[in-house]
């Protein structure tokens, strides 16, 4: 499907992979079933484009290919290598992708916080880092099962953050890189963890009014989990369901699950101020 030799660089948290620059990618993934304009899936393999930025390939667990589009943004680019191909590489691992910022606290305690695009996850994430906890991940938390624990890996070193976020923080985003070409949005250095560490707890982060997070049980449980993974309807194309299913519940076991509602009804510092007392 590649028609040069690949020779790149580590996936973020994923050392044994790589992301590498090909000279020429296919237009089409051949046995691939279409999931979505411009996105084809088969098991072992994912290909996606996005106009005006790059084609991806993901195969085998290992490799993430790429072809930037001509004059495209190097930072977009690397944006969605970082993001939705790395996605798709946890997936076809068997291991368990979060869509989730995940830190680190003072105590010992790592929190994934997840929820919907927009929510205000990052901005959390960054409110807590300000506090003393350390960055994990971002955008998308890999999760693994070492047989006695769920591990969190390490992939990211600075949080995205819309200027009005960094201005409530009271952070600098002057001088700082933009995350696309003309965007108000800022690559914030945050202080970071040094090694994989145990997953403590799941929060899902929604909007309503409520401000303080609330222990799910029973059921629920995976059920929340299954909202928290990173584009779950890839699964069954990439023939990962089962895997999935037996990583969900190894989590269910290991880590406190809660929703927390009150994102944008609350203020960043509040809802950081309640997710300190849920894990202390």
């Amino acid at each position: 499907m590649i028609d040069s030799p690949l020779h790149g660089r580590p996936v973020p948290g994923i050392p044994d992979s790589i992301i590498a620059q090909a000279a020429k990618l296919p237009a089409h993934l051949p046995g691939g079933t279409a999931l979505g304009a411009s996105i084809e899936g088969r098991p072992g393999a994912l290909l996606f484009e996005v106009p005006g930025t790059a084609r991806y390939l993901i195969h085998d667990g290992t490799t993430i290919a790429f072809k930037s589009s001509p004059g495209s943004d190097p930072a977009t680019v690397e944006l969605f290598l970082n993001g939705s191909a790395r996605g798709v590489l946890i997936h076809q691992r068997g291991e368990l992708a979060l869509e989730a910022c995940t830190i680190l606290a003072p105590n010992g305690q790592c929190v994934a916080i997840s929820g919907n695009s927009g929510v205000g996850k990052s901005t959390l994430a960054a409110a807590l880092c300000t506090r003393g906890w350390n960055l994990v991940a971002e955008d998308v938390t890999r999760v693994t099962w070492n047989g006695r624990q769920v591990l969190a890996w390490l992939s990211a070193e600075a949080i995205k953050l819309w200027r009005d976020a960094c201005e409530r923080l009271g952070l600098d985003c002057s001088g700082r890189d933009q995350v696309r070409r003309g965007m108000q949005k800022y690559i914030l250095p945050m202080p970071v963890a040094t090694q994989p560490v145990a997953l403590m707890a799941v929060i899902r982060l929604s909007l309503g009014a409520r401000g303080s997070p609330v222990g799910i049980e029973g059921p629920a449980r995976l059920e929340l989990l299954a909202q928290c993974t990173f584009r779950a309807r890839f699964l069954e194309p990439l023939g990962r369901i089962g895997k999935h299913a037996r990583m969900i519940r190894h989590a269910d076991v290991r880590c406190r699950i809660f929703a927390l509602a009150g994102a944008r009804d609350h203020l960043p510092e509040d809802l950081a101020d309640s997710i300190e007392r849920a894990v202390s």
